[in-house]
């Protein structure tokens, strides 16, 4: 599948071009490797981790560290070229949704975004079981399978459609919501117009790698995303967690985010 849109590929740098196709690269072998997969024990090395989630991560992580990168992975944490940390980092969630892949719903995706200098600057999410493809360069825009994307009209809580992860303790004033179990999908959902947000209903319960692409797809289509808390998203290390909530506009985030205060979690 194309990595970018024909028409607009004359407008995006040679590297963040060249970014874009070595992550469609590494999205084709991941799904490869997942849809011949027929074992999906658990891995033996941490709680929730499936054995296929460190078979995807091999086939993420070494292209990108092989092109210089340096890498944080959700499955083998961060993989530094030098002592100290690099100008250009990528975050990869190798295998988002695994338990979804495991019951052969097609809601499971690998995500991709380098960072340089600290700001998120390309993103990829690809849905390993349908093709679907997110893809985002900053200032340039984002597309879907090639084509540009923007969020959805809707601008009020009660109106939205909102997806979840968790079980929200409440009814937060949506018109509906909807818990798919992986967020990487959830929140580019919400780029393209289809969810009107995304929120964490507890909390810190979400590495870096699980939103990071997607928000960055999310606001060049228009969007907006922010830290329950207040904290910053970027982070670059196996450690911290943050709670993100994700809108189609500033209006149903404050909204989103106020009602999350007041009745939750």
């Amino acid at each position: 599948m194309d990595s970018t849109n024909n028409s607009d590929a004359s407008v995006i740098p040679v590297e963040a071009r060249a970014t874009l196709d070595l992550f469609a690269s590494i999205c084709d072998r991941a799904a490869e490797v997942v849809g011949a997969n027929a074992d999906w024990g658990a891995s033996g090395l941490r709680s929730g981790q499936y054995a296929i989630d460190l078979d995807v991560d091999e086939v993420c992580v070494q292209p990108l560290l092989a092109a210089g990168f340096d890498v944080l992975s959700e499955e083998s944490g961060l993989q530094q070229q030098g002592g100290e940390l690099g100008r250009d980092v990528v975050v990869v969630d190798p295998l988002d949704g695994s338990t979804n892949a495991s019951l052969g719903l097609p809601w499971c995706a690998t995500a991709l975004c380098l960072v340089s200098d600290g700001v998120p600057t390309v993103a990829m999410v690809s849905n390993l079981a349908t093709s679907d493809r997110y893809t985002a360069v900053r200032d340039r825009g984002a597309n879907r399978n090639g084509q540009p994307i923007l969020v959805g009209p809707r601008s009020s809580l009660s109106e939205s459609i909102i997806a979840v992860n968790g079980l929200p303790p409440a009814h937060w004033g949506w018109q509906q919501f909807r818990a798919m179990g992986a967020a990487a999908l959830d929140i580019a959902a919400v780029a393209r117009g289809g969810f009107d947000g995304y929120v964490d209903t507890t909390t810190d319960s979400h590495g870096v790698w699980d939103y990071l692409a997607s928000v960055l797809i999310l606001e060049e289509a228009g969007g907006c995303a922010a830290d329950a808390l207040g904290r910053d998203l970027t982070v670059l290390n196996h450690v911290d967690r943050r709670t993100p909530v994700v809108a189609s506009g500033g209006a149903l985030l404050d909204e989103l985010i106020a009602a999350r205060t007041r009745r939750g979690p």
